[in-house]
């Protein structure tokens, strides 16, 4: 069996370059579960920017990690949120621009008054809010005063086999690359969006161990609260960091994909983009259970041995997903099996967990038995919910033992793009098809994170490899800010995320996002982004740039042009999985729906990025 170090140095991955910043922003946080944390290393630095503090806090004293409790942290105002049930009130803070326009409120220099919305070329910009004049409310929370807010920004690390994976694909960024982009970042969402007579002082932090160490994630979020006085940190190394930053009433925009009771359970403070585990799974549930259940195996690899014959049998569905050691995703995973049996009266043959990043190697470890069970269960649609190096062992070890059933793609974590596609068994992969939640793709040129940084600066970003990534988490962060109001608090911060209209709705190369109850799901408190599916399979003989810009063979198509489908719209009808009527791998411009707004770049006062 090859080490992850042998498969490290395979000439697939060789030579890839800027790969993450190919994905469009509401996207790109999905990488806190497989690769944001390679390109955030940590060595001390400081840096001052026009309008923007940005400082490196030291290290803990030792010791004080068992030594300070929540009730050490200083007192902030009571808040009213973060029970299970509780709604956003409305926010008198901010006038919509209706209620604006009609008691003749002065709206915000920068408010195109077509749209509504502020005038930077994105179809994500953020309503416009009437312009701040005199003073705001002053210290209204931890880390908020009439003059600043402080933003921590956690610099995540990662484990050295998933490292040695993305450095050989010159998938990273240096340590001044990364923070001289998220003080870029600061400095763009500073310029346009209202934060009320305050400016933004920006932290840095460096780990104090490694994105498994509990104990340094409770060190370091208890650095946060209490030392730093953060009123929001970006990026989280592991859940215990999470818990301590709530426990201690600081937000966070941070993880991904965990079920929807957790995100429940620490609202109003965790933010973030995609779709939380138990929201995916309806997805899921609704394409496997209304389009694959009670239907023949037809896509199985049955080639693979002379006596198998999946592709005459009903479907025995597999369910594999991934876990941490804390069980974070387990929830998630047990609402899906739940809801398929109850809503489409599916049972599952077979589930199995693993334990995957950022230990790849106990991935490869766990393969053999795993698949082993799969098989011996008659397993012929295996349903694979997690990391993208997992199928890389899962696939090369069903091809060991002769096993080949259908792969069902789910969305999970950058499994959906052709980057890692082709590093998986590609006689497997060719039977593999189902929901992504990625937007169908551009070119890089034309992606949101990309054009807005070009047409604000007029140059190439900082962080070549990661600017993307990075964007996402800071996005939430200002659009909480600019909707909160002059008052900010926890929940001001999240009355006015969930007062804001969806956003991206109906487009292909665009993700629907929305906050708080829009009448998707059964939840009412939804503090996570995304709300659309497209559909997909992999064709090996596809030739073209994958997500990385690199030329070859195998690419994902997007099923009906990309067409995206909310919760409630996925068709009845067997999926249209391996023909290439009517799909793409790769839009060479915006589709017309796809077209954002041109407004003067500040750098050059002309329309650029049109």
């Amino acid at each position: 069996m090859r080490s992850p170090s042998d498969w490290v140095r395979d000439e697939r991955i060789e030579g890839a370059r800027h790969w993450l910043s190919r994905y469009q922003p509401f996207i790109t946080t999905v990488l806190a579960i497989a690769l944001i944390a390679i390109f955030l290393p940590g060595r001390s630095q400081e840096t001052v920017t026009e309008g923007v503090s940005s400082e490196l806090a030291g290290g803990l004293p030792e010791g004080t990690a068992t030594e300070v409790t929540p009730s050490d942290v200083a007192d902030a105002p009571e808040t009213t949120g973060g029970s299970v049930a509780a709604q956003a009130p409305a926010n008198p803070n901010v006038l919509s621009f209706e209620e604006a326009k009609k008691q003749g409120v002065e709206l915000v220099a920068n408010c195109d008054q077509g749209t509504a919305r502020i005038s930077i070329p994105s179809r994500f910009a953020p309503p416009c809010t009437q312009k701040f004049s005199g003073r705001n409310s002053g210290t209204t929370w931890q880390g908020v005063t009439d003059k600043e807010i402080v933003l921590a920004y956690y610099e995540t690390s990662g484990d050295p086999a998933s490292e040695a994976i993305l450095t050989a694909a010159n998938a990273n960024d240096s340590d001044e690359e990364v923070r001289q982009q998220a003080t870029d970042w600061v400095n763009f969402f500073s310029s346009h969006y209202n934060l009320w007579g305050r400016k933004i002082k920006l932290v840095f932090v460096r780990p104090s161990g490694d994105a498994t160490d509990d104990a340094a994630g409770k060190a370091d979020a208890i650095k946060i609260a209490t030392q730093i006085k953060a009123f929001a940190a970006i990026n989280s190394p592991n859940n215990t960091f999470v818990n301590e930053l709530v426990a201690r009433k600081v937000m966070c925009m941070c993880t991904v994909s965990l079920p929807i009771e957790t995100y429940i359970k620490w609202a109003p403070y965790v933010w973030t983009t995609l779709l939380s585990s138990s929201q995916g799974y309806i997805h899921r549930a609704e394409y496997i259970g209304g389009r694959l259940a009670r239907k023949k195996a037809q896509w199985a690899y049955d080639d693979i041995s002379p006596t198998q014959n999946f592709r005459s049998e009903n479907r025995k569905f597999g369910f594999l997903y991934y876990e941490t050691t804390d069980f974070a995703y387990k929830a998630g995973a047990d609402f899906f099996v739940k809801y398929m049996k109850e809503k489409y009266g599916v049972t599952f043959t077979a589930i199995s967990s693993y334990n995957g990043y950022p230990d790849v190697a106990a991935t490869q470890e766990q393969a053999r038995p795993i698949i082993q069970k799969f098989k011996e269960a008659g397993v012929n649609s295996l349903i694979f919910s997690g990391d993208p190096f997992g199928p890389i062992f899962f696939t090369q070890e069903a091809t060991r033992q002769l096993y080949g059933p259908e792969w069902i793609i789910t969305g999970s974590a950058l499994t959906d793009t052709s980057f890692f596609g082709r590093l998986y068994d590609q006689d497997q992969w060719s039977h593999a098809f189902g929901i992504s939640y990625l937007a169908a793709r551009l070119p890089e040129e034309f992606s949101n994170a990309y054009r807005l940084y070009r047409w604000h600066f007029n140059k190439e970003p900082s962080a070549p490899a990661g600017y993307g990534v990075q964007y996402a988490p800071i996005s939430i962060f200002f659009n909480g800010v600019h909707l909160a109001g002059p008052t900010l608090t926890p929940d001001t911060f999240r009355a006015g995320m969930y007062a804001q209209p969806i956003l991206g709705r109906g487009g292909i190369t665009t993700i629907a996002v929305s906050y708080g109850d829009k009448g998707f799901w059964p939840w009412k408190e939804d503090p996570v982004a995304a709300e659309d599916a497209t559909e997909i399979w992999w064709d090996r003989n596809a030739e073209g740039e994958d997500d990385i810009g690199r030329d070859g063979r195998g690419l994902y198509r997007y099923v009906a042009m990309g067409k995206r489908y909310l919760p409630g719209e996925w068709p009845k009808t067997t999926p249209a999985a391996f023909s290439t009527k009517d799909t793409v791998t790769i839009y060479t411009k915006p589709p017309a729906v796809d077209q954002w707004p041109c407004y003067n770049s500040p750098a050059t006062k002309q329309k650029d990025r049109c």
